[in-house]
């Protein structure tokens, strides 16, 4: 096909005719179907012609000179194979085609070649809709295609109608009539028209103002094409890809969501931004199935969430149960369940409650609604497809969610129950943690950390030493100085209790302080050797509270030294051991509180 690809499309469709031809010799190397069904000649006859064979002699040598420019728009007089003569008006463009000099032809308005109106039965068996109009839109003449894209019995039912009159949006008319006053044609304008029969079709239409003398009024004379189909196509490929986007969006939201908590908003606020609705409730079925609770609502102040209500003998109960949507434009008329805000609930107009399954049942129900007014409408059947997709994905996410948590709850209890090991084997252990624990707390919050920052710290307080789960009871209780191999085994366990701590999301910002609080300012330390800033806050924070309970705790190697012997011992070690703002704070904190004595 000569035609280049990109074009090749558009040229078959086009509603009028084109053609392709070479530049050098004026050779016609395409001709479209709209070309073939008016001219009447076959596509192998218009293969044989050259472009200007077409036209009357006369025209012959200013169309050469305009065929030579890359562009121009220009009107010729062409002769149709039976011979009638019709006037054109057309575009050309200089293109490359299959590396070939060529131009393309597309013809941009139609007219007789006399002035005066004339019947179109030319254009009788050409597939698109041709018409004149007066200039205020009352219908002249048109061709049968027309009347049967309309639906009218006759040529004469749809003469005797004002044009002006099958136009569903005025304002479309209104900008149709004022894009032709202002350029004399126009091209592509895509409107939808009322049938003869009230049914609605969308078409894209060509015109142009015809003057014909100064003596006779204008009129206006253009095609229609019939785009209903394309249109509809093109309207639910929107959809789908509307729909695409908002399931990309929510599942994106919803992976990133630290909590299914966190989860409950995404859903309702996503689901309402995208079919305008003024209120949304998730409602997620409790492990007996007897009630709702409502874990996340807005639109009703007076509604909150945390609220209950009964599975039994309400909408969401019957949703839940069945399977199915329930939908209405109305859903405050009858008696309003006692639990409702009954102001609020009547104030609603169009309601949609659909189910929100997992993978192996439904467990709750999403609510959206409008505020009524004289223009709401019920949400249709593919606002329900959509809320049906967010639902979908949403109720996977949830119990997945809540599968991940109970595994990570069941995972830190189990490592509260080694920390409780750990202290049940080393009694200095036991009662070293507990004091750890309040002291690195106030530091944390003299330091300005978050609260976030503090509960790990709180943790990492409690849970520093369970890596020594690992090490022998022999060298953990061994009453002298450990030898070189019994250090290498001992200085492990901060490695041992991160690799047991994050295994659990929750603990794994615990577990990076718990590999570190053995690490020194002046990077000394271990397991890393970090120094300075590079060291976590919390770390540095775990590690002088760790240093003040070794100090004045009795160990089986030593016995235990006077809170003042500790205090002195870390100030001289900040800035070696020790951050020095750190034992700032410890010094005052330690004061406050009472430390041992």
């Amino acid at each position: 096909m000569p035609v280049p690809d990109r074009l090749h499309p558009w040229f078959e469709r086009h509603p009028l005719p084109a053609w392709i031809y070479d530049v050098h010799t004026l050779q016609v190397l395409d001709v479209n179907g709209a070309a073939v069904v008016l001219y009447g000649y076959s596509r192998d006859e218009f293969l044989a012609m050259r472009i200007t064979d077409l036209c009357v002699a006369e025209d012959v040598p200013r169309v050469l000179t305009e065929l030579a420019a890359p562009h121009a728009d220009s009107e010729w007089r062409h002769r149709l194979k039976n011979g009638k003569m019709i006037d054109i008006q057309v575009t050309s463009r200089h293109v490359k085609a299959r590396d070939r000099d060529a131009a393309v032809i597309i013809v941009q308005g139609l007219a007789l070649c006399k002035p005066k109106l004339r019947d179109l039965d030319v254009f009788a068996n050409v597939p698109v809709g041709v018409y004149r109009t007066t200039a205020d839109g009352q219908f002249l003449d048109a061709n049968p295609a027309l009347v049967q894209m309309l639906g009218y019995p006759d040529r004469e039912s749809l003469v005797a109608t004002r044009a002006v009159d099958l136009y569903i949006d005025p304002g479309a008319r209104e900008r149709w009539i004022a894009a032709l006053e202002r350029d004399g044609i126009v091209t592509d304008f895509e409107s939808q028209v009322r049938r003869y029969d009230g049914s609605t079709i969308w078409v894209r239409a060509t015109a142009r103002i015809v003057r014909p003398s100064a003596s006779e009024a204008a009129y206006l004379e253009g095609v229609l094409v019939d785009i209903t189909e394309r249109k509809l196509a093109r309207t639910e490929q929107a959809h789908r890809t509307a729909e695409l986007q908002t399931f990309y969006d929510v599942s994106r939201q919803l992976r990133a969501a630290r909590t299914v908590e966190e989860m409950y908003p995404i859903i309702v606020e996503q689901a309402r931004s995208r079919l305008a609705a003024d209120y949304g409730c998730l409602a997620l079925l409790n492990p007996e199935r007897q009630e709702f609770t409502k874990v996340y609502t807005v639109g009703i102040p007076t509604e909150k969430s945390g609220s209950t209500f009964p599975s039994a003998g309400t909408r969401s109960g019957r949703v839940a149960s069945a399977g199915a949507p329930f939908v209405s434009v109305d859903p405050g008329r009858g008696e309003v369940p006692e639990w409702i805000d009954d102001v609020s609930y009547r104030a609603l107009g169009a309601l949609a409650i659909v189910p929100v399954r997992s993978e192996e049942d439904i467990i709750g129900t999403l609510c959206l609604a409008r505020v009524k007014a004289s223009d709401t409408l019920a949400f249709t059947e593919t606002e329900l497809r959509l809320i049906e997709g967010v639902t979908e994905v949403a109720g996977i996410a949830i119990r997945r969610a809540r599968l991940y948590q109970s595994l990570q709850a069941a995972y830190v209890d189990m490592i509260v129950a080694l920390a409780h090991a750990m202290e049940s084997r080393d009694s200095y252990t036991a009662a070293h943690s507990e004091r750890m624990v309040a002291l690195a707390e106030r530091m944390a919050r003299e330091l300005a950390c978050s609260d976030r920052e503090v509960e790990d710290i709180r943790w990492g307080a409690r849970l520093h030493d369970i890596g020594k789960i690992g090490v022998s009871d022999i060298v953990l209780r061994k009453p002298t100085i450990l030898t070189a191999q019994e250090w290498a085994v001992m200085r492990q366990h901060p490695v041992l209790g991160e690799e047991i701590l994050a295994s659990a999301e929750r603990m794994r910002g615990v577990a990076k302080l718990v590999r570190h609080h053995q690490e020194r300012w002046d990077g000394s330390g271990y397991p890393d050797g970090l120094n300075g800033e590079a060291i976590p806050l919390g770390a540095r924070i775990l590690a002088v509270v760790d240093a003040y309970g070794a100090i004045t705790e009795a160990r089986a190697y030593k016995p235990a030294r006077t809170h003042a012997d500790a205090v002195e011992e870390i100030r001289r070690c900040s800035g070696t051991q020790f951050d020095p703002r750190v034992v700032e704070v410890f010094c005052a904190v330690v004061e406050e509180v009472g430390g041992s004595r």
